[in-house]
């Protein structure tokens, strides 16, 4: 039998001149997994009778992104473990096989379990993939990527209570980078990468250099009490790298043990590591810190990036409200004192 189950899952078996091979139709739809089959197995014949190609696997084509361009990126760590959870759906599978129908429903269960912003994330690790097979001459074309309809303007963040709750949930070495997150508005990638070397603490500062950074700009860190706090601590742990793991540089945070802190901490399981940098924005507006210092203080490149924070400082424009008022300093109008006549 050339198509069979095993679980849930059928998977085809054909013998090419003499040769066996079993593959999977990652479906357990038959009439899908009998399509998948009718197109592979046609591949194969004209691979082998013909002296075709043989057609990449997805295995194939990720690897060589990865050799080839992917490691090279800041954001390798990021993407490899989204590449880790693609691959458990597409190994084996030829890469002119996978339709964006197929991306469609990696994209419905990723749904289940995480936001649009990250399901877009993986559907562009996808896209990279096959890109990059297409640019090497190994695919005619690049199916539509799927991509979902982001919200930039929302965002989560916590309160002081949330907060020092989530801190208690974190193992050690996570709750140490969440409070310096939260002290200095950090990125993840400059809080696990911060050195020692780039760490003044008798003079209050700490310093990204423009190469490790989003913007491309060296940012200087003024250290507050909580951030010098945690980097005391930290002395004496490790000659290099200011936070680490079993004696490692840290390179993931929202890891299992982080979802199960937020869990356990009746947070929003949206909540990742970069919302971080969100309260800490927040925690800024509502002090009262001005919207233009606060730019500086995160590094953005414009002020229309920290407008987004800018609902949570009423008292920013509050003063300026009775600029239009029709009781104003104009006297009476129309029979009515000023408010400010009346209640002094």
């Amino acid at each position: 039998m050339s198509i069979y189950k095993r679980g849930n899952i059928y998977w085809c078996k054909w013998k090419i001149s003499g040769k066996e091979i079993r593959e999977t139709t990652g479906s357990s739809d038959k009439t899908e997994a009998q399509e998948w089959h009718d197109r592979r197995r046609a591949e194969l014949w004209r691979t082998d009778k013909l002296s075709e190609k043989p057609v990449e696997s997805w295995d194939e084509a990720a690897l060589q992104w990865v050799e080839e361009h992917a490691q090279y990126k800041k954001s390798f760590n990021d993407d490899r473990l989204r590449l880790g959870w693609l691959t458990t759906k597409l190994s084996g599978r030829p890469i002119t096989l996978i339709t964006t129908d197929d991306m469609l429903k990696m994209r419905k269960e990723l749904m289940k379990t995480r936001a649009a912003s990250t399901a877009n994330r993986f559907m562009a690790v996808i896209s990279a993939v096959l890109t990059y097979a297409h640019k090497k001459g190994k695919l005619a074309g690049v199916p539509s990527i799927p991509y979902l309809e982001e919200d930039n303007e929302r965002f989560l963040y916590l309160t002081q209570e949330q907060a020092d709750a989530l801190i208690a949930e974190l193992p050690h070495h996570l709750a140490s980078m969440t409070r310096f997150a939260l002290a200095t508005g950090l990125r993840r990638s400059n809080v696990t990468g911060m050195t020692w070397q780039n760490v003044d603490i008798n003079r209050k500062i700490a310093w990204v250099w423009a190469d490790d950074t989003k913007g491309k700009r060296n940012i200087p860190v003024p250290l507050n009490n909580d951030a010098l706090a945690v980097l005391i601590e930290q002395r004496g742990q490790h000659n290099k790298f200011v936070f680490t793991y079993e004696g490692e540089p840290v390179t993931r945070t929202t890891t299992a043990a982080w979802h199960k802190a937020v869990s356990r901490a009746g947070i929003d399981p949206d909540f990742t590591f970069h919302c971080l940098r969100h309260t800490w924005a927040s925690w800024h507006v509502m002090s009262g810190t001005p919207l233009d210092v606060l730019q500086k203080l995160g590094a953005w490149r414009s002020l229309a990036m920290v407008m987004r924070y800018s609902h949570l400082a009423p008292d920013y424009i509050a003063g300026f409200a009775e600029n239009s008022a029709r009781s104003g300093a104009c006297g009476v109008q129309n029979g009515v004192q000023p408010i400010l006549k009346i209640v002094g």
